[in-house]
């Protein structure tokens, strides 16, 4: 029996990949800093709530308000008037940095005091408004405080599998470092997802503009070309090319 489809909010995009994300499924969107994370999470929630699914929006990264300014500075749209109606939930989860020297057990002690502290947040947030959607911008602080490649897998592991059992549908944020060929800063959670976006700056004549290419989407016949895509006062909006 075919899933249902969740629009991903983003004009264009979804006809590109069958109807869009699988209802349940974890989807990463990735890309050098600077190419739209945020705006494409931003967009999915904001459609959600619109068409009465509610979602949370956690940031591990940023403060609430300067979240919702970015937003309300690029697309006008009121975050705060869907917040109190119910419809989207912000949630900043910083991890806390040791002051002192610590042993490794210390440090595996903390990985697992924070991330049980995501997931008992995050369940807690999905349940206040019944949430259908989940954006988590970004999970690279998150790959980052973890450095030992094993425990971040498994972190990553308990995230994604914790997020389907909460039957929503997840978007995941990934910065990709500068010098990197990887989808994601740790390289480990693309294997994981069942989606990869990427997103990039492309030098066009003297200005740079930005692309869209679906690199990964499990059960799906999607489309693998580039898309050129723009940052409109709407949203975002993949850019046909005639041919």
């Amino acid at each position: 029996m075919e899933r249902t489809r969740i629009s991903t909010g983003v004009h264009g995009l979804d006809e590109k990949m069958q109807g869009g994300f699988y209802d349940g499924s974890a989807n990463l969107i990735t890309g050098k800093t600077g190419t739209g994370k945020t705006s494409f999470c931003a967009s999915f929630l904001r459609h959600g709530a619109l068409i009465n699914e509610p979602g949370v929006y956690v940031t591990t990264e940023q403060r609430v308000d300067d979240i919702k300014g970015d937003i309300n500075a690029t697309f006008g749209w009121d975050m705060e008037g869907l917040e109190k109606k119910g419809l989207i939930k912000f949630l900043a989860i910083q991890p806390v940095f040791p002051n002192r020297a610590v042993t490794l057990d210390d440090i595996n002690k903390i990985i697992k005091t924070y991330i049980y502290d995501i997931l008992e947040k995050i369940k807690a947030s999905i349940t206040e408004v019944n949430a259908k959607r989940i954006a988590v911008d970004s999970i690279s602080i998150i790959e980052m405080f973890i450095r030992d490649e094993y425990l971040s897998r498994v972190a990553m592991m308990q995230l994604v599998e914790n997020l389907k059992k909460m039957k929503v549908t997840s978007l995941l944020s990934g910065t990709i470092p500068e010098t990197s060929e990887a989808l994601s800063g740790g390289g480990i959670v693309e294997f994981i997802v069942d989606t990869v976006i990427k997103l990039d700056f492309v030098p066009v004549a003297e200005e740079f503009k930005r692309t869209l290419t679906i690199r990964k989407m499990r059960r799906t016949d999607h489309s693998t070309m580039i898309h050129p895509f723009e940052i409109a006062k709407f949203g975002l909006k993949i850019i046909e090319i005639e041919g």
